[in-house]
């Protein structure tokens, strides 16, 4: 059997015992049947801000939409195959950009899943995983590190060999919105870059890139996951410039009891 087929065959018995899990209910907090990596991203932000998140549902921000559009732009010239074409692509012999690539794996006891802005595959090997954030700052934080680091660990569960794999972190100016010039020049200067670890200035850009270190995306997952096994509670952030921005100022005192802003107790 081709491998390629093989491995398809592995995620849609993967998808199968998924569907299964989620229909006996939930086990995990807030009743959820599956992790995604832009949650536990947020956990490494401010795990506080993802429960009240949970409880009180999604406050629209203009700093989401601007991220949003941005992400939506990204794809907007891009083409939906089926899962088996993508597949055979995927360990054809031509380079393939698999954008918003829905991933998903068991790891350990937990589903986990993903959808990443761009993987490059090259002969049935992903070496990059592109992760587009749209931010002045220029600075890649540890939480999109995580949340980075966690679709390569979904990779290797689906059954890739990620012995190659590299992750591309772009903080771009919100004015690019995700442009195709952008696109083309992020691919042109990793690919030109080679296998290694650097940082790249480029037009309204930072382009981080990094191996995949399994050891600690391992170490960051079983840290996340004792929120959602319910092995602890949600621990705040220490740094008060977040809670002085947060959509969930009034909710957070309240729940915590704590007194947003002083020196003692911060969210």
């Amino acid at each position: 059997m081709d491998k390629w087929r093989a491995q398809l065959e592995g995620l849609n018995a993967l998808l199968e015992a998924f569907r299964q899990n989620r229909e006996a209910g939930g086990r995990l907090r807030f009743g959820r049947s599956v992790i995604v990596a832009s949650d536990i991203a947020t956990q490494f932000y401010c795990e506080k801000k993802l429960e009240m998140e949970h409880l009180h549902g999604e406050v629209e921000t203009e700093a989401k939409n601007v991220g949003t559009e941005a992400h939506e732009n990204l794809t907007e010239d891009s083409v939906k195959v089926k899962r088996e074409q993508l597949w055979k692509d995927i360990y054809s012999d031509k380079p393939v950009f698999a954008l918003e690539m829905p991933l998903l794996g068991k790891y350990r006891d937990v589903f986990l899943a993903g959808k990443p802005d761009c993987v490059l595959f090259a002969r049935g090997f992903p070496l990059v995983v592109f992760e587009y954030k749209f931010s002045r700052s220029g600075v890649a934080y540890p939480s999109y590190h995580v949340q980075a680091q966690t679709y390569c660990v979904l990779l290797e569960n689906m059954g890739f060999d990620t012995s190659k794999l590299f992750y591309a972190i772009v903080v771009a100016d919100p004015r690019t919105r995700g442009s195709r010039e952008l696109r083309q020049q992020v691919v042109q200067t990793v690919i030109s870059n080679g296998a290694k670890e650097a940082v790249h200035s480029i037009d309204d850009a930072t382009v981080y890139c990094n191996k995949f270190n399994r050891v600690n995306a391992e170490k960051d997952l079983a840290w996340a996951l004792e929120f959602w096994k319910q092995s602890r509670e949600a621990q705040p952030t220490s740094n008060q410039n977040k809670c002085a921005r947060c959509e969930y100022q009034n909710h957070c005192r309240d729940s915590t009891g704590q007194t947003l802003f002083s020196n003692d107790n911060i969210c």
